[in-house]
């Protein structure tokens, strides 16, 4: 008994061996963390509830330009101070309605609060944000609500939602490690929110490819479906925004940025949600409105989000 134990022990750390030393003859690497980026890119800092907010101070950009981007105390991107007496309008969203790789008094926010001295504007946008975080940005809100929120939607927000694989893939911590977002799934039939988290690594996994591929294939099989669930999360959350607002005796505006899947339009309608759709084509294919040719929105395609949604603000208001 003893000895046959010792047999297939001993086949199945030779077998181990065997497919260990042929994936690293095929290129394959055990897991090593990312490298973290320098302390001046670093604008985000791990929260509990959000998965991460913007850092107080003054960071630079990533994409071509290397441009300041400055947060108050309350890491809430600078703008133009508050008016008193004057209804506030809350902005949240991702790093498009947080004005990613532009300055500060380039962002659709900051130029909306210029063209109207009526209003005060709150930029409560958030690099890497979903539906789902933004959703938790507003009930963060509840003891002190604005007269309206708008909501700056993004195609990826549909994956960001149900922590799509590729997501997780991009995502990392503080010391380089994937991240698994705050996000919503449909279990049957009901909205379910999960908070997220590191990535870390098994034991041993840094050392072994073996336990590296091992680790992301339970990985693809822990988050698949989740494609499947992009469209019924995302009404789901839709909705539930719409409540959370209506909740707080707050008017409630989506903002379509760009990159709309075909089903959320049709459903803003029959929903009657106040929409501002301000998708322009141009904006995938003109590079021009692109930082660097590539990268995030410019100024100019900003400005034209601004003008686009100041007539829906004044809309809802006066529903």
């Amino acid at each position: 008994m003893r000895g046959n134990a010792a047999l297939v022990l001993f086949s199945l750390l030779f077998a181990l061996g065997l497919s260990e030393g042929a994936a690293r003859i095929l290129g394959y690497a055990p897991y090593a963390p990312a490298a973290p980026s320098a302390a001046e890119f670093r604008w985000s800092t791990p929260d509990p509830a959000f998965g991460w907010v913007n850092k107080p101070g003054r960071f630079l950009s990533a994409e071509p330009g290397n441009v300041p981007m400055n947060f108050d105390a309350n890491g809430l991107r600078a703008m133009p101070p508050l008016k008193p007496g004057r209804p506030r309008i809350d902005i949240v969203g991702d790093s498009i309605t947080q004005g990613y790789a532009i300055a500060d008094d380039e962002t659709f926010a900051w130029r909306l609060a210029e063209a109207r001295p009526d209003l005060s504007i709150v930029n409560r946008g958030v690099g890497g944000y979903g539906t789902y975080q933004a959703l938790l940005r507003m009930e963060a809100q509840r003891a002190d609500p604005p007269a309206l929120y708008v909501y700056g939607f993004y195609g990826d927000h549909q994956y960001r939602n149900v922590a799509h694989l590729g997501w997780i893939r991009a995502l990392r911590d503080g010391d380089g490690h994937n991240m698994v977002p705050p996000h919503a799934t449909i279990e049957n039939g009901v909205l379910r929110f999960h908070r997220g988290g590191s990535v870390l690594p098994w034991p041993l996994e840094s050392s072994s490819v073996v336990l590296t591929e091992a680790h992301r294939a339970w990985m693809r099989l822990e988050f698949r479906g989740r494609q499947d669930q992009r469209q019924p999360v995302l009404e789901a959350l839709l909705a539930r925004m719409k409540n959370v607002a209506a909740e707080q005796r707050a008017k409630f505006v989506v903002l379509l940025l760009a990159d709309a899947p075909d089903f959320l339009p049709p459903y803003l309608a029959k929903e009657d949600f106040v929409v501002a759709d301000c998708r322009k084509p141009e904006f995938e294919t003109d590079p021009k409105l692109r930082v660097g040719g590539w990268g995030h929105p410019t100024a100019a395609r900003h400005a034209l989000w601004a003008e686009c949604l100041a007539p829906a603000i004044d809309a809802a208001l006066k529903n």
